[in-house]
């Protein structure tokens, strides 16, 4: 039970972060409905598709990452597209979450100790004490990530309450004017797919349950079911009590006229309690925060062992590795303007490739019938995943060209 627990967090853990602070801002083009319809179909494909993953992950014996199990069923070919892949979106996370992080800050600075510094400058201190974290030992990264997501959960369960008292019940925002226009599902598509994103942990979570069948199932179900539930009342939430409270933003928010510190800042003005208020900053910041160490962790510890034959220095291998991790994301956050909804969008791309399509192809290449989860013989699924993956790429390429 222990161990089961522990992979649920995993999951979990990986799965929660700063997208979900995004959330609000982007479903307010659906409304509650819609949106919450949305990130029910959302969660249940991304739980199908971590069915393929671990599939794959199980007839491979042990648990490997998804450029190794290309090469394994397929060739070089996919191996080199499982990696290349697995780098764009580490990257492209980092990015957001310096960006979000930084942003959050300078409205914090401003808002409440009436400090103005630069964007530029915060995201520059804020890259330098991310690559310093990733230098600490990763026991001490490990537990450090530990206290933040618990810490992370116990806040959003006590703002999600200091909420609800304050919501009130009547007109609410059920449908927005642009819930059935398909270019406004093209826009948010992507981003709400990045938020259930955990597909870099199926290695690791398969070794930790030492490959155990039914343990991994439940790990993945109730460790993406969590954080769906979360994101649902979260989202759900936030859009009633802006909508009766500041109408002008809201309306800004469905319009896409909205920077993620702007939103931590009208949820702290509407918030009547001030500790309520010091709650809304301090989930923004944590969910970053979780996030940055629990995708750079892995994209630094991928670089050094490349770096392994190269460089012998260990230390030296260590600084060049977090370097690496860190700087091509602070450059994009610093030349790509408003680049939270943006990088956010272009991730969801590359995971649809990662999540779905890649596995999928692969699955079809071990020509097994016996598997060990027998919703994978229901094609008609693997057939809608692979098409939601599909128009998860066609929505951010037309986003893109618009």
């Amino acid at each position: 039970m222990h161990k089961q627990i522990g992979a649920v967090l995993l999951v979990a853990g990986t799965c929660i972060g700063s997208g979900m602070i995004a959330l609000p801002m982007v479903l307010a083009k659906l409304g509650i409905i819609p949106s919450a319809l949305l990130m029910i179909f959302i969660w249940y494909i991304m739980y199908y598709t971590s069915l393929i993953n671990l599939e794959l992950n199980l007839q491979a014996g042990h648990g490997i990452s998804l450029g190794s199990l290309g090469r394994l069923f397929s060739g070089r070919g996919a191996e080199t597209i499982g990696i290349i892949s697995l780098k764009l979106l580490s990257y492209s996370l980092l990015a957001v979450f310096i960006y979000g992080g930084s942003s959050v800050l300078q409205e914090l600075f401003e808002s409440k100790m009436a400090v103005t510094y630069s964007f530029g400058t915060i995201a520059t201190y804020y890259s330098l004490i991310a690559t310093t974290l990733l230098l600490l030992p990763i026991k001490m990264i490990d537990y450090f990530n530990r206290i933040l997501f618990i810490s992370l959960l116990g806040v959003v369960a006590i703002l999600l309450t200091a909420l609800a008292v304050t919501i009130s019940w009547t007109d609410l925002p059920l449908f927005s004017e642009q819930y059935n226009d398909p270019l406004a599902w093209a826009s948010l598509l992507p981003v709400v797919f990045t938020s259930f994103g955990f597909q870099v942990i199926f290695h690791t979570v398969a070794n930790y349950c030492k490959m155990n069948v039914k343990m991994l199932k439940k790990a993945f179900m109730w460790g993406s079911l969590i954080p769906a539930i979360v994101y649902i009342f979260w989202t759900c939430s936030i859009l009633i009590v802006v909508y009766h409270d500041d109408p002008i933003f809201y309306s800004q928010m469905a319009s896409g006229k909205v920077e993620i510190g702007e939103l931590i800042q009208v949820l702290s003005g509407i918030a009547k309690w001030q500790a309520i208020q010091l709650l809304i900053w301090w989930i923004s910041l944590l969910a970053i925060a979780t996030s940055v160490l629990g995708v750079g962790v892995g994209l630094c510890d991928s670089i050094k062992a490349m770096l392994a034959k190269s460089v012998s220095n260990k230390a030296a291998r260590s600084l060049i590795a977090a370097i690496t991790t860190i700087l091509p994301a602070f450059l994009v956050v610093m030349f790509v303007p408003n680049a939270f909804i943006a990088v956010l969008g272009f991730a969801g791309m590359i995971l649809a490739v990662i999540a779905i399509l890649m596995p999928v192809y692969l699955l079809m290449q071990t020509k097994k019938d016996n598997y060990h989860y027998p919703e994978l013989k229901k094609t008609w699924l693997i057939t809608v995943s692979t098409l939601v993956g599909a128009a998860i790429i066609a929505s951010e390429v037309f986003n893109f060209f618009h």
